[in-house]
């Protein structure tokens, strides 16, 4: 599941990279108008590989019955990391600020995803283990 949910979301990423002027042109004919949305389309798609890492971890946490981690996972990436970026960054950097909250509340978003991921990849590990040295000790 991992591998197919960063896959697709880094080949959806890239297309839309790769196609972004040739999308962004259905919609104006305008050249500034273009600009931005390539530029738009770019930015916002820079972290968009890490979405399939969060999407990962947020079904893995909810079939762990870990609802409360899920959610601060869930959340991450559209709220508690975004609203502060938007909010804060225009007015620090204007225009690029606006585009550069979505790029970092994706990339904060994939870290946090990542670090828990690995951490329930731990504790899967110590658990398996001490089931397995139970078992061990039971037979023996």
């Amino acid at each position: 599941m991992l591998f197919v949910t960063v896959a697709f979301s880094m080949v959806y990423s890239a297309a839309v990279v790769i196609f972004a002027r040739p999308l962004a042109s259905l919609f104006s004919d305008n050249e500034k108008v273009t600009e931005i949305a390539v530029s738009t389309c770019i930015v916002f798609h820079l972290f968009f590989g890490l979405f399939g890492v969060q999407s990962f971890v947020t079904a893995m946490l909810q079939s762990f019955g870990r609802a409360r981690l899920s959610a601060i996972v869930s959340l991450a990436r559209q709220g508690y990391l975004f609203i502060p970026a938007v909010l804060l960054f225009p007015m620090v950097a204007g225009f690029n600020g606006l585009l550069a909250s979505q790029a970092i509340a994706e990339l904060g978003a994939g870290m946090i995803a990542l670090f828990v991921m690995f951490h329930q990849f731990g504790e899967l590990r110590r658990a398996l283990r001490h089931r397995g040295s139970r078992a061990i000790g039971i037979a023996g």
